[in-house]
């Protein structure tokens, strides 16, 4: 293939991608989305399985009904003016949280069908980085034999896929949405949040020192990796239902719940 070629199917997934991961309220649709990766991958690609528990907790903790809402609600009872005020900035906050979420999923979906299909193809490292995907190449080698990546393999896939997400879509997203903060008691609330996924052990939680810090995010995501192991990978998909975001049908017949998604939004695919 050439390389107008390439580039020709590089967009026409990530245009997939982008109807698929819908608006910045549709968390629970790219929580199918990404879930979907993840089975697709003979549960070999873990990333997008954590990206759906990232995307599902913050949900509830950085919107307004939240827990960070409902502590600013309390903290400003006094002034119906401050509180408005203050609830507005976190509401601005979780809208660009929720914009990165989206553009997290629009990269994830695009970087794995584009390697399944063109991966091996002269050129293919010139739209995905040539360490992930060298991972992504062997997680499809894998999975198109039907058998499991080793433990350390897995890691390794998890640890190029967070990197690289990072470098390129979050750590900007995240600079933006927190360098617009006016106000030093939000900067500090949603700079500082405590981190507690479904599947955490007992008694675990990420406490961060300062949200914005990338290295700190890589850090504590590396953790939490570490945590998913642990349990098995079998809870971490168990716990998604927990947040309460996500409907029976997908929680109990998922990969079929996406294709009905597919199927309503490109019905021509």
């Amino acid at each position: 293939m050439t390389q107008q070629d390439l580039a020709t199917e590089y967009a026409t997934i990530k245009a997939e991608a982008e109807v698929l991961a819908g608006d910045l309220m549709d968390i629970p649709q790219r929580a199918t989305v990404l879930n979907e990766i993840y089975l697709d991958s003979g549960r070999n690609h873990t990333f997008p399985q954590i990206a759906v528990h990232g995307a599902l907790w913050a949900f509830g903790f950085f919107e307004v009904g939240g827990r960070l809402g409902r502590l600013i609600a309390k903290r400003y009872f006094y002034s119906s003016k401050e509180r408005a005020y203050r609830l507005g900035i976190l509401q601005t906050f979780a809208e660009d949280f929720r914009r990165i979420n989206r553009l997290v999923c629009i990269d994830t979906y695009t970087n794995y069908h584009f390697s399944k299909r063109f991966g091996r193809e002269p050129g293919a490292d010139q739209w995905i980085h040539p360490d992930l995907l060298a991972q992504l190449n062997r997680v499809h080698a894998c999975s198109a034999t039907g058998d499991s990546l080793s433990p350390d393999e897995k890691q390794e896939v998890f640890r190029q896929s967070f990197k690289w997400e990072q470098e390129l879509t979050v750590a900007p997203g995240v600079q933006a949405a927190i360098e617009a903060f006016d106000c030093p008691f939000m900067r500090g609330l949603c700079t500082k949040p405590i981190v507690r996924f479904a599947f955490f052990p007992r008694w675990r939680f990420l406490w961060f020192r300062n949200f914005y810090n990338k290295d700190e995010r890589i850090k504590k995501g590396l953790q939490v990796y570490d945590y998913a192991r642990t349990v098995g990978w079998d809870q971490v998909a168990e716990s998604i239902g927990r947040y309460g975001l996500m409907t029976e049908v997908a929680l109990s017949s998922p990969r079929e719940h996406f294709r009905n998604i597919k199927q309503r939004l490109l019905p021509e695919s």
